[in-house]
C-alpha cells in the first residue's frame, strides 16, 4: 500500500469518526432534556444516533467519558476559532463556549438538574485547564513553566466555576455577561 492510499484510508476513518461523534453528540443533546441525563443509558443513546454499541465503547468507557471527551473537543474547536480574533488574549474561548451553552439551554439545565454537571465538573476543568496551559505556553513562553501551571489552574476554574454557578442557576444571565466575567478574571489573573 502507498503513502497516497493511507492517506486516504486515514482521511475516510477520520470523516467516519466524526461523523459517528456527530451524531452520538446530537443525540445527547436531543435526549437528554426529553429523559433527564441521568437516566439516558447508552443503549439508548446509540440507537437515537445509529451507532453501535461496539463503536461506542471501542472509543468511551461510559456516557460521561464520551461527555467530557465531546465538552474537550467542543472547547479545543471554539479555541481554533477564538485565535483567529484579534482581541482573543483569556487562553480560553468563553464568548463561543458560553454563546454554544446557551444555545443548548435546554440540554444544560438537564444536565444541572440530573446533578451530573456538578459531577463532572473535575473532569471537565482539568480539559479545561489543558487548554488554558497551551494557549499560556504559546502566548507567554518567556513566563517560567510554574507561573503557566498556576494561572492555567487559576483560569480553568474560574472558567469552570462560572459555568457551574450559571447552569445551576438557571441560566438567568447572557452569556456575553458571563464571558465578561470570566475575561475581566483572566485580564486580572493575566496581569
Amino acid at each position: 500500500m502507498n503513502s497516497g492510499t493511507r492517506r486516504t484510508r486515514t482521511a475516510s476513518v477520520d470523516r467516519r469518526a466524526q461523523r459517528t461523534r456527530f451524531a452520538l453528540a446530537e443525540a445527547l443533546m436531543t435526549l437528554a432534556p426529553k429523559v433527564g441525563y441521568a437516566r439516558l443509558d447508552v443503549r439508548k443513546l446509540v440507537a437515537k444516533a445509529g451507532v453501535g454499541r461496539s463503536t461506542f465503547y471501542r472509543h468511551y468507557a461510559d456516557k460521561d467519558d464520551f461527555f467530557i471527551t465531546s465538552f474537550a473537543g467542543m472547547v479545543a474547536m471554539f479555541d481554533a476559532k477564538a485565535r483567529e480574533r484579534g482581541d482573543y488574549d483569556t487562553m480560553l474561548p468563553a464568548r463561543e463556549v458560553f454563546a454554544h451553552v446557551a444555545g443548548a439551554r435546554a440540554f444544560a439545565l438537564s444536565l444541572a438538574a440530573s446533578g451530573d454537571f456538578a459531577r463532572t465538573q473535575a473532569a471537565r476543568e482539568d480539559k479545561l485547564r489543558v487548554i488554558a496551559e497551551i494557549n499560556l505556553r504559546r502566548l507567554h513562553p518567556q513566563w517560567p513553566s510554574a507561573r503557566r501551571q498556576e494561572a492555567a489552574v487559576v483560569l480553568a476554574a474560574a472558567f469552570a466555576g462560572l459555568t457551574r454557578w450559571w447552569v445551576e442557576g438557571g441560566m438567568r444571565q447572557s452569556a456575553a455577561h458571563v464571558a465578561g466575567l470570566y475575561e475581566t478574571a483572566a485580564r486580572r489573573v493575566l496581569g
